[in-house]
């Protein structure tokens, strides 16, 4: 037996009211972001107009089970309403209420010092508002733009620390200039090695992982789950990147490829346009790091997992985040030699009594970040762009 407890909360914290008669169809979670949406139905009337019903109060979602016995509730969802809808169906009234994860909040303001919108990596506190950039770690730099977040908001609800951001012993040196914080991690992740990635979990909590050295998950076949699905495809695949920081001469336009993928797949380009690279040796972490996570065909995995609330051969499925790892076992050798034997779940759709678990390479967030980048940088041919690249 599964309970479920909906808490809405003030956006200063306080209790307002339990709703007891709602439901939520599900919510997804995917690394590099956190929680995604969940719609809420009230079933309330159009005149239901209480304090509790208001956009900007804060959402908790728990859960009690068989496995929260001794701890009680769990927090598997927590966010802040940005949508109220009322509909009318056949006279049955309805409230839906639209709850995004906080870490969407990220992408709504621009990083900054008071005024100041271009900050520089600095060797001591992470960022600095002074002129020129210094080498610094990464962890340093990411924490630092938790920091401003938390410094510039009201009332944040994201937070971190020395154990969810620690000291990676990986520097960079990089200038930050009118990114939105999401921009800004993202522009800094892609520094990391290849394995690295950024999540927003259900408490607030910002956190920069690796992907774990061994399976965190074994899931089997005809208890755990029934069916998979697994895709192949070339259509993200990249394996040619020019990187140019934005000066016209004397500043960084390099390549970065892979030879054996370009001869089995061909070239395929992509191009990144970034003003905060201030030497080689940053592009060429976002380079190489960029190269080895889209080189190859993409695999992606597909496979509802059932909760054990409703078969006792099912599994704790509150237990699986994106960022852990898994493997399958329990069905014919052929299949099993496709799979590795240690794979990264990116993306968990939570249905309350299943999860549809995802499960991919990794992927370098600079081509989405480019997307909106070419809407930023339509015409290359108006900038001064070198004839050549090193």
């Amino acid at each position: 037996m599964k309970n479920v407890s909906i808490k809405v909360y003030r956006p200063t914290g306080e209790f307002i009211n339990e709703w007891n008669d709602a439901v939520f169809d599900g919510f997804s979670k995917e690394i590099n972001s956190g929680l995604g949406e969940c719609i809420i139905t009230l079933g309330k009337k159009f005149d239901n107009y209480t304090e509790d019903i208001n956009i900007g109060n804060i959402i908790n979602i728990s859960i009690s089970d068989k496995e929260t016995t001794e701890i009680g509730n769990i927090i598997i969802y927590s966010g802040y309403i940005s949508t109220i809808e009322y509909t009318c169906n056949n006279s049955k009234e309805n409230i839906l209420v639209h709850v995004l994860g906080n870490y969407t909040k990220l992408s709504l303001d621009v990083l900054k010092d008071s005024s100041q919108v271009i900050l520089y990596s600095d060797t001591t506190n992470g960022l600095s508002t002074t002129d020129p950039a210094t080498e610094a770690d990464i962890g340093l730099i990411l924490r630092a733009i938790i920091k401003r977040y938390r410094e510039e908001t009201v009332n944040p609800m994201i937070f971190s620390n020395l154990s969810s951001i620690p000291i990676i012993g990986e520097t960079a040196t990089y200038t930050i200039s009118m990114k939105t914080y999401r921009e800004a991690i993202d522009s800094i992740v892609s520094m990391l090695p290849s394995g690295y990635f950024w999540y927003c979990d259900e408490n607030g909590i910002f956190s920069i992982k690796q992907k774990p050295s061994s399976p965190t998950h074994t899931f089997e076949f005809g208890k755990h789950f029934s069916s998979i699905k697994i895709e192949r495809s070339l259509e993200k695949l990249r394996n040619f990147l020019l990187i140019w920081n934005g000066e016209p001469s004397g500043g960084v336009f390099s390549k970065y490829e892979d030879v054996l993928s370009i001869s089995k797949y061909g070239r395929k380009f992509e191009y990144l346009v970034d003003y905060g690279i201030n030497d080689i040796t940053s592009s060429d972490k976002i380079g190489a790091k960029f190269i080895s996570d889209n080189k190859n065909p993409s695999l992606k995995l597909i496979c509802e997992i059932i909760d054990n609330s409703l078969d006792d051969n099912g599994y704790d499925i509150e237990s699986i985040n994106p960022g852990d790892t898994c493997r399958f076992v329990g069905f014919n050798s052929a299949l099993t030699n496709i799979l590795e034997d240690n794979m990264l779940i990116t993306k968990v759709d939570y249905l309350f009594n299943k999860a549809i678990i995802e499960v991919q390479l990794i992927k370098s967030g600079l081509v989405n970040w480019q997307d909106k980048t070419y809407s930023k940088v339509k015409n290359l041919s108006s900038y001064n762009i070198p004839e050549s690249y090193t």
